[in-house]
Parts: C-alpha cells; structure tokens; sequence
C-alpha cells in the first residue's frame, strides 16, 4: 500500500477531514506569511487524466513544500479561477 493510501486511511480512522478539489481545480493561490507574497501556481498540467493527479490537501502541500515554501507558515487554496476578486 502506498503512503498516500495509508495516510489516508489513517486520517478516516482519526476522523479527519480531507479535503478534495473538484475536477475543475486549476490554480492554487499562496499566502506566504514568511516573505508577505502572494503566489499563483497553475497546476492545471498536473491534473489531467493522464496524470491522474487529484489535488487534495496532502499532495498539494507536497507540490507548494516543493516550490520552497514551509507549510506551516502559509494558506492557501484551490481553485477554478486564475484572478483574484477583490471587495465585494
């Protein structure tokens, strides 16, 4: 079993919650508290059928402590659209 799978079923024992981006997922955008910047990371390459990569929490903290950022110190989302809306 792989250890995405494991941590998976791990964290429906512990009753936690994962989260799961529909298909449409595309973007995710970064609060970095640790520099103050806004990042925007199109992701859109990595979730296509041939790659079959669903952009849940665990992998796409992998994918952000990838680019270099440190987790911990940041939010985030996923989402369909490439701007920002600001106001109302």
């Amino acid at each position: 079993m792989s250890d995405t799978i494991r941590a998976w079923h791990e964290m429906q024992e512990e009753n936690k919650e994962i989260i799961v981006a529909d298909e449409s997922a595309k973007y995710i955008f970064l609060l970095d508290f640790t520099d103050g910047k806004v990042y925007r990371y199109d992701i859109s390459p990595l979730c296509t059928k041939e790659n079959e990569w669903n952009p849940d929490t665990e992998s796409c903290e992998s994918f952000l402590y990838g680019a270099g950022h440190k987790v911990n110190d940041c939010e985030w989302m996923v989402t369909k659209t490439n701007k920002i809306q600001y106001g109302n």
